[in-house]
């Protein structure tokens, strides 16, 4: 009876096992950084959003601006898959009246790159971020 002797695979299936925990691990890195990057882009918006909408000489310019501004910063993070919209919410009837408050709110929409599309189900997987930010218009403004 003759043993034959065994080959050295070790190495193979070393590679073959790290390519199957290395790929989702990454996966899911990217997925978290693209989350958090429009965590950031929707802190930011709404933050010099309402800034800009408190200092506007109109409630029209100001929308416009707000407008403006989301889109750039999302640009800016890199999110050009994002959906954006966002809402403005004011403490008085006339939103530019001194000592109002005004709270722009701003809702990311990201799509999960790395999620499959499940059967049967026609809604791309997404995460929705929304930030808000708080400003009160000036008592001082000279432009009200």
């Amino acid at each position: 009876m003759s043993v034959m002797p065994e080959r050295g695979s070790a190495s193979l299936e070393f590679i073959v096992a790290s390519i199957a925990l290395l790929v989702p691990l990454v996966a899911v890195t990217v997925t978290t950084s693209h989350i958090a990057s429009a965590t950031f882009a929707a802190t930011t918006a709404a933050r010099h959003g309402v800034r800009e909408f408190t200092r506007a000489e109109s409630t029209t310019v100001g929308m416009e601006q707000v407008r403006a501004i989301t889109t750039l910063i999302v640009e800016d993070h890199g999110l050009t898959d994002t959906t954006s919209q966002w809402d403005l919410d004011c403490s008085l009837r006339n939103c530019l009246q001194r000592g109002s408050r005004v709270t722009v709110t701003v809702h990311l929409e990201v799509p999960l790159r790395f999620v499959p599309m499940l059967p049967g189900i026609d809604i791309a997987p997404h995460v929705t971020v929304s930030r808000s930010a708080t400003a009160r218009v000036s008592l001082t403004s000279v432009n009200r």
